[in-house]
């Protein structure tokens, strides 16, 4: 679709902001936002999927995919080899060179889909660098959020198990929700194959809706994603990890804290849970999820 088409479509389903992250095109804003933009009420922002891929003879198609997202940049960033292809390097070796030039065009990095085509192995996420993003809940329809064991016993980890792997690890980063939306025609709506927008997104505190206020949230963890979960508030302590939820009708809800290697330390139904922190769980962060099956999950804290 046309990209004014695109960012029509999430002003009027009530988004505050977007990002435009077109593979290897990066899209001026300026003409957007002087069309669509609003003080405080919506806004544009730039960016790019670096569809980079990896050469490995072994895997489907003789590559892996290793696309990454350049949020709030102010330029093109290219692929590493020829038509995309890295060859004698790692995934983990495309993220850091990668990552080093979206920060040099002022941006932040997003690792995308690492379950796409079962892809990237848990390894190479392991030293991303603290603050990085990452799909933890990807809208596409054939992106695999939640892993699977293939016919000879070969397990991929769900996103969110990665998600634990890699915290547990040491590391802090920063789960994302998003669409990865392709189609925006009426005729495919209800069509569930389709990767339709509006099936995930991140909620940001931020003082201003500005590109460098978003940019800045982000970069802390100061938001939460969601596919259809809604928080009133989320206060975040050295003592206590506390949450609001904001109810729908009558659903119920149901809060995880979840801490090192993916241990639930404690649940609640109720609609202001409460974790006290002990100070020995590695990291604690929260799962929300509803009784028609709609989730959020906060960003993490480390705890020692």
């Amino acid at each position: 679709m046309p990209v004014d088409e695109v960012i029509r479509w999430f002003r009027e389903h009530g988004y505050h902001f977007t990002f435009i992250t077109d593979h290897e095109y990066f899209t001026d804003v300026a003409p957007l936002n002087a069309l669509f933009a609003g003080a405080n009420r919506f806004l544009v922002i730039a960016g790019q999927e670096v569809t980079q891929r990896v050469a490995d003879s072994a895997h489907t198609n003789g590559v892996r995919q290793a696309h990454v997202n350049a949020l709030g940049t102010t330029r093109l960033v290219p692929t590493l080899g020829e038509r995309n292809v890295a060859r004698g390097i790692t995934i983990a070796e495309t993220y850091a060179r990668n990552g080093a030039a979206i920060r040099a065009a002022g941006g932040i990095i997003q690792v995308n889909h690492p379950n796409f085509i079962w892809s990237v192995p848990l390894a190479d996420m392991m030293n991303l660098p603290d603050s990085t993003l990452f799909e933890l809940w990807n809208g596409h329809p054939i992106v695999y959020n939640q892993g699977g064991t293939d016919s000879t016993g070969n397990v991929m980890l769900s996103t969110e198990a990665r998600w634990d792997s890699v915290l547990s690890h040491g590391k802090l980063i920063f789960g994302v929700g998003d669409d990865d939306s392709h189609s925006y025609k009426p005729q495919d709506a209800e069509n569930p194959d389709m990767a339709r927008p509006g099936r995930a997104w991140i909620w940001v505190r931020a003082d201003t809706l500005s590109a460098d206020a978003i940019v800045r949230s982000l970069h802390r963890g100061d938001f939460y994603a969601s596919t259809g979960v809604t928080l009133r508030d989320l206060k975040i302590d050295p003592v206590q990890y506390a949450l609001e939820i904001a109810p729908l009708g009558d659903r119920r809800y149901l809060t995880e804290f979840i801490g090192q290697d993916g241990k639930v330390l404690a649940r609640s139904t109720t609609l202001r849970p409460t974790y006290r922190i002990t100070g020995s769980e590695g990291y604690v962060r929260a799962r929300i999820s509803d009784s028609s099956g709609r989730m959020a999950w906060t960003q993490p804290l480390k705890t020692r």
